[in-house]
């Protein structure tokens, strides 16, 4: 069994941060290598989008820079992970702060304001691999751009488009961290197929749930949660016997 390093903590507003660290996810595989996102993923999941909340939402996860007019050798970096940066820009401009990954892969930037947010590698602008407005009720975080980056020794330049009153929160968090399985339910008896699942930290497909463990996805009376019929030969609550 393959095993690799989920974290998770802060997947529920109002838990504590301080235990952030990280905790097991099964049959991931080589999906958490990858690079970039997932091709027909049209938005980030429920995971990565509460975690991000969590640390907006708490004081004392955030973090004062104030951004350059351009890349200099002041500019300041955002790379603290569970953190929201409260960026200062220069007034009614764009600014500057550089961004150097942990880990390769693709980076959810989420934004308290939906100023513009561009990546550069040197001169190249890098494209957005999806780009989405936020809504959590309770949450500040309204803006999320995701970047795939590539490399762990680059300073990346981030540029902030302009912002009502200078001051925009950045939360920076990596997509593959955050990623869930999810289970077809072909028969919408709330019961998903072991069998066909995917791992994503977007949102999942149409007709994909969380919980598994149906026997029969073609028989909504067939499911964990159904009540045992004695003496017809069917095994309704998937339990493995036909008497209970």
């Amino acid at each position: 069994m393959k095993m690799t390093m989920r974290n998770v903590c802060g997947a529920l507003v109002g838990l504590s941060l301080a235990a952030c660290g990280p905790a097991l996810e099964e049959e991931q595989g080589t999906w958490q290598q990858e690079a970039s996102l997932e091709a027909g993923c049209t938005a980030l999941g429920a995971s990565i989008t509460s975690h991000s909340c969590v640390h907006s939402n708490n004081a004392a996860d955030h973090l004062a820079v104030t951004a350059t007019s351009g890349l200099t050798a002041s500019t300041p970096g955002i790379n603290t992970a569970h953190k929201q940066y409260d960026v200062t820009l220069p007034a009614g401009a764009t600014g500057t702060v550089k961004f150097r990954p942990a880990t390769a892969g693709s980076w959810a930037f989420y934004r308290t304001q939906g100023n513009t947010l561009t990546v550069k590698n040197g001169a190249t602008t890098l494209s957005p691999a999806l780009s989405h407005t936020v809504s959590v009720s309770g949450c500040g975080l309204l803006t999320v751009t995701v970047y795939d980056l590539a490399s762990t020794t680059t300073d990346y330049q981030v540029d902030l488009g302009t912002a009502s009153g200078n001051l925009v929160g950045v939360v920076a968090e990596r997509v593959e961290d955050y990623a869930t399985r999810y289970y077809q339910d072909s028969d919408n008896d709330t019961w998903g197929n072991t069998s066909v699942s995917v791992l994503t930290a977007c949102v999942p497909p149409s007709g994909y749930i969380t919980r598994r463990f149906d026997c029969n996805d073609t028989n909504a009376s067939i499911n964990p949660s159904a009540t045992e019929i004695t003496g017809n030969s069917v095994d309704e609550n998937c339990n493995g016997s036909l008497t209970n």
